[in-house]
């Protein structure tokens, strides 16, 4: 079957600004070796095998947990027994099952996906000033227009990730042997994380990236779609689920653990579209 639509579906790690800032210092920044991360993950579904992702993650949800119509794979809650997963914590074989099997559902789903991180403590050291007490107050222009000065407390970190993800999407959709789009869809997060997610995409859409042109980037991708939590989309919590290991697992400077449901190295390494980027 020639496929002719995909979906990028995102999901995210931490805070997509840089708040956690506003009361440290310069010297601290610098010189703290544990470092706060930005995280997007995507993955790339064609819409032919989105059907028989959805019947096969539904089948483990109404076997394991047959009482919850609305479940949804959540992997922080998955990895802590807890919300909806909490009864697995006194039940170690129905755990060790499901955690099992939910590794073997990602691991031969028919999927590609990409994730972007940034660094929010060598983004300030990199492009940051500071005031006379040592205060972080804005970030400079990092290369094109689409990135000029801001004060530090404005600055959207998901244009930073998107120019990356969309990048890869686009290229991967322009990379099929017979014409395809794709359409990106998103889980709602709040008001203001929605707004900024809708003006980086809107940005893109308007000025191109890198040598992508406007016009070329907006005869691939169509759209970004903004969906509620409780439409229990399949493609948004495959991202979920890479997401965590993937940071785990590719990205240096944080605590990690060493527990991950899901491994990067066995079963995600396979399923990447090019490399992890860290950035600035």
């Amino acid at each position: 079957m020639t496929d002719t639509l995909y979906f990028l579906f995102l999901d995210e790690i931490y805070s997509p600004n840089l708040n956690n800032f506003r009361k440290v210092s310069r010297k601290d920044i610098f010189s703290h070796k544990n470092h706060l991360h930005f995280g997007i993950s995507g993955v790339v579904v064609a819409a032919s095998h989105l059907y028989d992702i959805y019947s096969k993650g539904n089948r483990i949800k109404h076997k394991y947990f047959p009482d919850n119509k609305d479940q949804i794979f959540h992997y922080v809650d998955i990895l802590h027994n807890r919300g909806d997963f909490q009864e697995l914590k006194n039940d170690l074989d129905k755990q060790k099952s499901f955690r099992s099997t939910l590794q073997s559902f990602v691991q031969n789903s028919n999927f590609k996906y990409s994730c972007i991180f940034v660094d929010k403590h060598e983004l300030i050291k990199k492009h940051g000033t500071f005031n006379n007490d040592g205060d972080v107050v804005n970030i400079n222009k990092i290369g094109s227009n689409l990135f000029p000065k801001s004060p530090f407390i404005d600055y959207n970190l998901y244009l930073l990730c998107l120019r990356q993800l969309l990048a890869v999407f686009y290229e991967y959709i322009n990379n099929r042997k017979h014409l395809a789009r794709g359409v990106v869809v998103a889980e709602a997060r709040g008001k203001r994380e929605d707004t900024e997610l809708r003006s980086a995409f809107h940005k893109i859409y308007r000025h191109g990236i890198f040598s992508i042109k406007p016009t070329e980037f907006r005869g691939k991708i169509l759209d970004l779609f903004i969906v509620p939590k409780t439409q229990n989309y399949i493609g948004t919590q495959l991202s979920d689920l890479v997401l965590y290991p993937t940071y785990d697992g590719a990205v240096s400077g944080h605590g990690v653990r060493n527990d991950h449901i899901i491994s990067f190295e066995k079963v995600l390494k396979r399923k990447l579209l090019g490399d992890v980027f860290v950035l600035p």
